[in-house]
């Protein structure tokens, strides 16, 4: 974990107090767990579905879906060899998906098909309101209309078994270079006892491939999460509020900065399986109306070692100018400088400042001015 100097310190409580504290949904949210709760040597129609809550669409190439409390840590040396039969690590295809839209990563295609749609397959899936995306950790190709996920420590191969009457499935994100992960939400049913835990980081750390050899630990997980309920045979587990209730947001491993082992699951419903329907109201997509103020927030992993993206939201129509710079306030690289429309927006960092030099680590502030309005958000950069 990047450790801020004092100086960051003040700057973090400046901007918590200007209102720039994340929001709770900001990220990609677990909505759904289709699980058995009798174990299976076979293929079998588990499945895990993703809601994108957010205004901005969510790049899945540096996400991971975790079932491992303890490894999934180690992703920094992956693939990684050994993860304790029955969990699993799959990294997601290089896909996006679009605000309030929904992934579904099943088991097996066929098997999750031939239970949760039969005589309709495939076709009848991604015909559902949204056009979900369905994916598949079974290693088969994508001859069958079903791209795979990337193994990542999965252990047997292509087991994705949630068959547990009492589990932790989770999201994760990582850049590729620094030295830890960072989550991206977490649900745990029945018992937390394996609720995340990244106390494997003692007592010497972890140094992830970048240049440097200095181990970064991370924050110390509350893990006092409370467990949503036990589904039986039959039916799915499924998110009731896009709020994560009772979730502390400071201190944690999250990418917003909130400790993802401490929600409150209980709210969570037993209900008939619906993979690829979900009917949460969305984040800021409610409604078509402008949004009424601006907004900016990082949507990668943070910190970032080699590129880093952005999302903001305006709120009228006008000439925007999105800036980087250093703790000393000056400018180090110019994003945007162009009139844009109000809504949604995105722009990407590469590291680099105005003369093309590669920007030094440390901790940076974006800043995206708007009509006379400023939106701040940091940026953590590791090398």
């Amino acid at each position: 974990m990047c450790r801020i100097p004092a100086r960051g310190v003040a700057l973090a409580a400046v901007l918590a107090v200007a209102g720039l504290a994340p929001d709770a949904r900001a990220h990609l949210l677990i909505s759904e767990v289709g699980y058995d709760p009798v174990d299976e040597t076979g293929a079998t129609a588990e499945f895990v579905e993703i809601l994108n809550p957010d205004v901005a669409p969510a790049p899945l190439a540096d996400v991971w879906l975790a079932g491992d409390e303890d490894a999934y840590p180690y992703l920094v040396d992956g693939p990684v060899a050994s993860i304790t039969l029955g969990n699993f690590l799959y990294r997601f295809p290089a896909l996006t998906l679009a605000p309030n839209h929904l992934v579904v990563v099943c088991h097996d295609s066929d098997a999750f098909l031939a239970e949760h749609f039969p005589g309709g397959g495939l076709g009848a899936f991604q015909s559902q309101p949204g056009n979900p995306v369905l994916l598949e950790v079974t290693q088969d190709g994508a001859g069958d209309g079903v791209a795979d996920m990337i193994p990542w420590g999965s252990n047997p191969d292509g087991t994705l078994s949630m068959a547990n009457n009492g589990e932790c499935v989770g999201l994760v994100t990582w850049d590729g270079a620094s030295d830890l992960v960072a989550d991206v939400d977490w649900v745990c049913w029945l018992t937390t006892t394996y609720i995340p835990n990244k106390d494997v980081d003692y007592p010497f750390g972890f140094d992830g491939p970048d240049a440097d050899y200095d181990p970064s630990f991370y924050a110390e997980d509350r893990a006092n999460g409370v467990p949503a309920p036990d589904a039986p045979e039959g039916s799915s587990i499924h998110r009731t509020s896009l709020i994560e209730k009772g979730e502390v947001t400071s201190g944690g491993n999250g990418v917003t900065g909130h400790d993802e082992t401490s929600e409150d699951w209980s709210t969570w419903k037993v209900g008939p399986f619906s993979p690829g329907v979900c009917t949460l109201s969305p984040v800021g997509v409610s409604a078509p109306a402008a949004p009424r103020s601006l907004a900016v927030r990082v949507v990668s992993a943070n910190p970032f070692a080699h590129d880093v993206r952005l999302a903001y939201t305006t709120p009228r129509a006008a000439r925007v100018r999105v800036t980087i710079h250093d703790l000393a306030g000056r400018v180090v690289a110019t994003l945007v400088d162009a009139e844009e429309p109000a809504g949604p927006h995105a722009a990407t960092w590469d590291g680099h400042d105005r003369p093309g030099h590669s920007a030094p680590a440390g901790l940076y502030i974006v800043r995206v001015t708007c009509g006379g309005e400023n939106g701040l958000a940091r940026l953590y950069r590791v090398r």
